[in-house]
């Protein structure tokens, strides 16, 4: 039977936390009650995230190339499926997030509120699994209930689920949280060998959705030594044969993502020194995200590393192995563990020189870790009252406290995803990222507001790239400046340099729709050109079939 909801123990004073019965693993129980609640923190997801299902492609960022111009997600053929696992696409070899697209597409079309009903479905799978995998772990319902409320809610999940095309996020987390459920099935009485191979399949699964999961074996590592705090076998040779396979798989997906993985080119990313303060900045930045007092950010400037500030942002990276090291030292279960998980699955975006140095969508996971230790300390403070029923209430009060502070914040900035202009204006305020701007000016194009849109594309025709030529030679268009906005596209074209062939088709393709209306012989070279480069790509395909037609409006 499983243990009662309601009965909190009350905690000696002496006893740590990690010995308390809240958090000391015992054999886990099944029923009903364990179904419903899960069933409930399912529920629970999906309705604080339920305002994502009426978003929009977010067109103003990766959406059109993972997922509305990408023709490589369009159904589950033979074809797709063979790219998708023989090739890169776009930086990164992740073929299973491609696959949960062709899925949506197979059954929706380019229907967004299709596409998000799977992310919104993952979502709440997850926080279902973060319940499991919590009380097999600790061995209480009371703290899986509490964690699993808390990372249903959490902040920084809000990019991961508003945001299409980082549902590899989900997807990776998913496979994730079943692999360590599976691998403690497998390894904690003995050891069962299809288990076992069940949680490195999931794992290996996990990989090919997201590669940032591939430290899990230090964590399973971890999870083996606590184990001889009650007194468990435990063998050196045991443990680290079965971290074997999962090392290995990890190793070649990591390999393989690191040849095709773009990344910074900033001067930080070259000088070992200035590169541990930044990271050690983003860990301070991810700290306060966890704890929900920062504010989310669509994009995140690298901070400016010196003198006492730099200092403070090396103590920074240093602040998650010294909490470890006292938890372990205390044998505090949990501390020892969330610290573990939530700094072992951030490993991989803090030691890859990443373009991106920091971003919510990469506490997806790892926060499960800090709900954790958030939920143990609750239950640790109700422990001290002296009835059952005050423990009860207390427990109660912190967790709606906690809840209510996680879901107003997670609403109030999911509703910012929804509008494209809204997000973007919200970014340009907070960061002086070229990126912010570009969007930013995209969006009051998409809204016809082509003055304040010229406004901001002036602002960064300098950095020459891509994005502002081909955004301000739209503006050009529209407003009739058709010279000027040849000589924009011209420009965009020599500043493609080494992009990739779909995004080089793109701009030719931009270029050959201004070329169109006075001189459509350059235009039918430029969709001919675009074919060549990206032979899948639709609208220059279309373009070629009907080139008597107008081309679809700018």
């Amino acid at each position: 039977m499983a243990e009662p909801i309601a009965i909190i123990p009350r905690r000696k004073r002496a006893e740590p936390v990690a010995s308390s019965a809240a958090s000391r693993p015992a054999k886990p129980g099944g029923g009903l009650q364990l179904w419903l609640l899960a069933a409930t923190l399912f529920g629970i997801t999906l309705l604080v995230h339920a305002q994502t299902l009426g978003f929009p492609f977010l067109m103003t960022w990766d959406d059109p190339a993972f997922v509305v111009h990408n023709p490589w997600i369009r159904g589950l053929t033979l074809e797709n499926l063979r790219f998708a696992f023989t090739a890169p696409y776009f930086s990164s070899y992740h073929p299973l997030h491609l696959v949960s697209y062709m899925v949506d597409y197979s059954v929706w079309g380019l229907n967004p509120f299709g596409f998000r009903i799977q992310s919104l479905l993952l979502a709440g799978m997850n926080t279902a699994l973060a319940f499991a995998l919590t009380r097999r772990l600790f061995g209480s319902v009371v703290l899986g209930t509490v964690a699993a409320l808390l990372y249903a809610v959490h902040p920084s999940h809000v990019e991961a689920v508003a945001w299409l095309s980082i549902r590899k996020d989900l997807l990776s987390t998913f496979f994730l949280l079943l692999s360590v459920l599976v691998y403690d099935k497998a390894t904690r009485d003995g050891f069962h060998g299809p288990w076992y191979a069940t949680s490195v399949a999931t794992f290996l699964l996990g990989l090919l959705s997201k590669v940032s999961i591939s430290m899990l074996p230090l964590f399973l590592l971890v999870l083996d030594l606590t184990r001889r705090w009650d007194g468990a076998a435990f063998s050196w040779k045991r443990a680290i044969a079965t971290k074997i396979p999962y090392a290995v798989l990890a190793g070649a997906l990591v390999v393989v993502n690191d040849l095709v993985q773009a990344k910074t080119h900033l001067p930080y990313a070259h000088q070992p020194l200035s590169y541990l303060m930044v990271k050690g900045h983003s860990v301070a930045m991810y700290l306060g995200l966890l704890a929900g007092v920062l504010d989310g950010r669509p994009i995140y400037d690298p901070p400016s590393v010196a003198g006492f500030r730099g200092v403070l942002d090396l103590a920074a990276l240093a602040f998650p192995v010294l909490v470890f090291a006292l938890a372990w030292s205390r044998r505090q279960r949990v501390l020892a563990l969330g610290t573990a998980w939530i700094f072992v699955l951030l490993l991989p975006a803090i030691a890859f020189p990443l373009v991106t140095y920091m971003a919510d969508r990469y506490l997806y996971a790892p926060s499960l870790g800090f709900c954790w230790i958030l939920a143990a300390g609750i239950l640790s403070l109700a422990g001290r009252a002296r009835s059952e029923g005050r423990r009860v209430l207390a427990v109660v009060a912190m967790t709606a406290a906690a809840l209510t502070f996680f879901v107003v914040r997670t609403v109030r900035y999911e509703s910012v995803w929804g509008v494209p202009q809204k997000l973007w204006a919200y970014a340009h305020q907070r960061s002086h990222d070229v990126r912010a701007t570009s969007n930013l000016a995209q969006a009051m194009y998409v809204n016809h507001r082509y003055d304040e849109a010229e406004q901001l594309y002036q602002t960064i025709v300098w950095t020459n790239t891509v994005e502002a030529w081909t955004g301000i030679a739209c503006v050009y268009f529209n407003t009739g400046r058709y010279s000027d906005a040849k000589d924009a596209m011209d420009r965009a074209v020599l500043a493609m340099g080494r992009r990739r062939p779909s995004q080089q088709a793109d701009v030719l393709y931009l270029r050959g729709q201004i070329e169109w209306p006075f001189d459509r012989e350059a235009a039918i070279r430029d969709w001919e050109e675009a074919v060549r480069i990206d032979p899948k790509h639709e609208r220059a395909r279309a373009g070629l079939s009907a080139p008597d037609a107008p081309p679809s409006g700018l």
